[in-house]
């Protein structure tokens, strides 16, 4: 824990931006425009042009990347996430973008991991379950407004599908 503390008073954070301005400054940063899919998770993770210790005191740097997503890009850890969530779901090339976005949103975060009842609702189409089901979160109960409303946004995604 020491040496966690003393890593982190060395870290430099120059920036924090969120929203349209966090895709901004991501593609200045990478050099390209991000999919629609990928700015959907920037605008809900926000951008850090550096690294910090989130709120549970975890090293997060970039776009909430943390442990071994720490030294990739946006676009490799995107990637990652956005094959985890399409190897969830087999009927994946059927959802509209928007739903395969807010699902990929979903996974970066953990939370299509941490239910996987709320993913067999989904393949089985049962999606007013779903929607409710994601939200018998302890995070949802737990943490801020921000995050009640990023799961909020989630599940509302889910319930316009049936």
């Amino acid at each position: 824990m020491v040496i966690m503390k003393i890593l982190l008073s060395l870290i430099a954070v120059s920036s924090t931006y969120y929203g349209d301005r966090a895709v901004e400054q991501l593609e200045l940063r990478e050099g390209r425009t991000l999919s629609p899919a990928e700015r959907r998770v920037v605008h809900e993770e926000g951008f850090v042009d550096g690294c910090y210790a989130d709120t549970k005191g975890i090293l997060t740097c970039g776009v909430g990347q943390t442990g071994p997503f720490q030294a990739m890009s946006f676009k490799e850890t995107f990637e990652i996430h956005r094959r985890r969530a399409a190897d969830r779901f087999p009927a994946w090339d059927t959802y509209p973008e928007d739903l395969r976005a807010e699902l990929v949103v979903m996974e970066y975060r953990g939370d299509l991991g941490i239910s996987p009842k709320t993913v067999a609702l989904i393949n089985a189409g049962k999606w007013l379950e779903a929607s409710e089901e994601f939200l018998d979160h302890h995070d949802y109960t737990d943490w801020s407004v921000g995050v009640r409303k990023r799961l909020e946004r989630g599940s509302a995604m889910l319930a316009s599908q049936a």
